[in-house]
């Protein structure tokens, strides 16, 4: 059970962003490379805190409208859904990567395997995080032939033809946001993969929340960042047992 200590502090760290701090007590515990927090750090973490928040839109929201299919009809429709921004009821956005990033240790990494899919003529998972030389593994489940073409900016990494028997293997060598497209008229079809050299990093799901535990103790850079929404940065200084508690809000722009 959390103690609440002495008040609550509001600063506005950027445009936009609101972050909310709260100081508590907190009995310390550790979550390495696990489930929906994903951090893998193997630091010493005797002093240790927690780091959560949410990722709100603020504002009227409506879903984009489905995407049109040009291509392959037969199998995919005339139409598949737009997920370049995921709205939960309560206004969490979901697909928002939220890292931290320590700011005066190197924090160690460790690459995993992470898997991107064609199914149902869209690429799944829509977004993903991984650490900087992990291994990405492209597979097509759909009866029909797809590509997977990856770019850093205006940088191609790699552009690979996926008929369904095909599996390749790719090593993710460099950080940075790998936009991926469908090169044979599937113009519909986008994803993106984050990658990052921290050990920290978290995706957020349909309520748009986010939870870092067995934080070590120390100064931290935070970014989150979204497709559409954009990208928003902020600092915190973790103490030991103690939670630090933020929110992110992000204003519904018209596009």
């Amino acid at each position: 059970m959390f103690l609440e200590q002495q008040g609550i502090m509001k600063a506005n760290f950027i445009v936009g962003l609101i972050i909310l701090l709260k100081i508590v007590s907190w009995p310390g515990s550790v979550i390495a490379g696990a489930g929906k927090p994903q951090h893998g750090d193997r630091a010493t973490i005797t002093h240790s805190g927690r780091v959560s928040g949410s990722v709100f839109l603020s504002g009227e929201y409506r879903r984009s409208p489905p995407l049109k299919v040009v291509k392959s009809r037969s199998f995919c429709g005339l139409t598949v859904p737009n997920d370049t921004l995921l709205v939960g009821p309560d206004g969490g956005v979901r697909n928002a990567v939220v890292t931290m990033r320590p700011l005066d240790r190197t924090a160690a990494i460790h690459p995993g395997r992470i898997v991107l899919d064609n199914r149902q003529c869209a690429f799944v998972p829509h977004v993903q995080v991984a650490t900087v030389g992990s291994e990405l593994i492209l597979k097509n489940s759909d009866p029909i032939l797809h590509t997977v073409h990856a770019r850093i900016g205006k940088d191609t990494l790699f552009n690979v033809g996926l008929p369904r028997w095909r599996q390749v293997s790719k090593v993710l060598a460099r950080v940075g946001v790998l936009k991926i497209d469908c090169d044979v008229l599937h113009t519909w079809m986008s994803a993106a993969i984050m990658v990052v050299s921290t050990p920290y990093f978290y995706v957020t799901g349909e309520n748009g929340l986010f939870v870092f535990d067995g934080i070590p103790a120390g100064n931290y850079g935070i970014e989150i960042w979204h497709e559409r929404l954009g990208t928003k940065t902020a600092r915190v200084s973790v103490s030991d047992n103690a939670a630090i508690s933020f929110e992110v809000v992000y204003a519904n722009t018209p596009r």
